[in-house]
């Protein structure tokens, strides 16, 4: 079944298709809203509401990109956990042993701090483009921006994240 068969299937009361989306986009959904808030347990809890969101909202959704669809619902989420916690971005609190594991957490931690750096839409436009795949004019439609608008926020936050890395000695 394509997803335009199993939305279908949902809106006509049959929610067993649900599975098929959240078994085909959660791990996306969940590491997107890993980068956005560096907490793995409030990656969880909005990932979590982002599949309530969808499924609330499902007899009205038409657009042609459900993952995109998925995406915007978790960004939004996304800032919204910013906007109601002005606090730092806490880290995965698991136990690390190993020097290679450790050496890879120290690595995210550093990536989660210059992403940290960001304003909010840059880190957005920068993770559907590189880590996502997105291109412009998609991520201008998921954002409701122009794609001008998109590929300025993409420049500028790489030149941050440039200028954030040369600060913090992380270019070599």
């Amino acid at each position: 079944m394509t997803e335009k068969q199993w939305i279908r299937e949902i809106q006509r009361g049959r929610g067993e298709y649900l599975n098929c989306i959240a078994e085909k986009y959660y791990d996306d959904i969940y590491r997107f809203c890993c980068y956005q808030t560096g907490n793995t347990e409030e990656a969880y809890d909005i990932t979590q509401e982002t599949f309530l969101r969808f499924i609330r909202n499902v007899e009205h959704y038409q657009s042609r990109n459900l993952k995109g669809y998925l995406l915007t619902i978790a960004a939004n989420l996304c800032r919204d956990y910013f906007r109601g916690r002005k606090t730092e971005s806490i880290a995965d609190t698991e136990t690390l042993s190993g020097s290679n594991v450790i050496a890879e957490k120290e690595a995210q931690l550093t990536l989660m701090d210059c992403l940290g750096s960001l304003a909010d839409f840059q880190r957005e436009a920068l993770l559907l483009h590189y880590y996502y795949g997105f291109k412009i004019r998609e991520i201008a439609a998921m954002t409701g921006s122009n794609p001008s608008t998109v590929k300025s926020r993409i420049r500028q936050g790489t030149e941050k994240l440039k200028r954030y890395m040369d600060k913090e000695g992380l270019n070599g």
